[in-house]
């Protein structure tokens, strides 16, 4: 979390050098992603969930759901296979009260 400070001061401060305006008003940040186990999810210790296998067996919408869903602002979110299970159960629901929703408005 440190170095986020730094590079949205640095940000402003090179957009006010080379323009003489704050180049953004507001910064919106988010918690780290974290695995099942609540530890930070990272390459080096192996825990990274592949979105790619998520989209693939889940789907896109599923994955997206559930990260944006799975948080509150200014906290940490634990992701695993499950949130984004029962995240592609929600949408299917969804998807099948439009499709009803449409044939019964044809």
């Amino acid at each position: 979390y440190d170095i986020l400070f730094f590079w949205v001061a640095r940000m402003i401060m090179l957009g006010v050098e080379l323009t003489g305006k704050v180049p953004f008003p507001v910064v919106y940040l988010h918690g780290l992603v974290r695995d099942a186990n609540n530890q930070k999810m990272s390459k080096s210790k192996g825990n990274v969930i592949d979105p790619t296998t998520l989209i693939s067996s889940h789907g896109a919408d599923a994955l997206r759901f559930s990260l944006l869903t799975g948080v509150t602002p200014g906290q940490d979110m634990c992701l695993s296979s499950k949130e984004v299970e029962s995240a592609s159960h929600f949408a299917n629901k969804i998807w099948n009260i439009g499709r009803l929703v449409a044939m019964m408005l044809e």
